[in-house]
């Protein structure tokens, strides 16, 4: 494989995944705003969680670099397309982690 077709390949895959993360990710998000039942839920709050949703997705665009950074510097050595899978569950795992732990703590800070 050229690394050309290569590229193409860590791109494609990256970004199919890219939709159910941002679902899995919003709906954790979602989720636990309404378990928090907030008494007040306003333009800040929506302004959060827009950026939140850009670092997010900054976030998930590591593994695409990562990959990237392997094939351009180590020419594919350390073969990290094999650890897509995983990668991708630790990065979905984490992103979550922090959405729930910044809503809960943004909710008990304010109240």
């Amino acid at each position: 494989m050229n690394t050309k077709s290569i590229l193409n390949d860590t791109v494609k895959w990256w970004e199919s995944k890219r939709l159910i993360y941002n679902i899995i990710v919003g709906l954790v998000g979602l989720i636990t705003i309404l378990i928090m039942q907030p008494i007040h839920f306003g333009f800040f709050e929506c302004i959060g969680i827009i950026i939140w949703g850009i670092g997010a997705n900054i976030f998930f665009s590591l593994g695409t670099l990562v990959e990237i950074f392997d094939l351009y510097y180590f020419k594919g050595k350390l073969k990290l397309h094999n650890y897509r899978p995983l990668f991708l569950t630790l990065g979905l795992f984490i992103a979550c982690l922090i959405t729930y732990t910044n809503v809960v703590s943004y909710y008990f800070y304010l109240f």
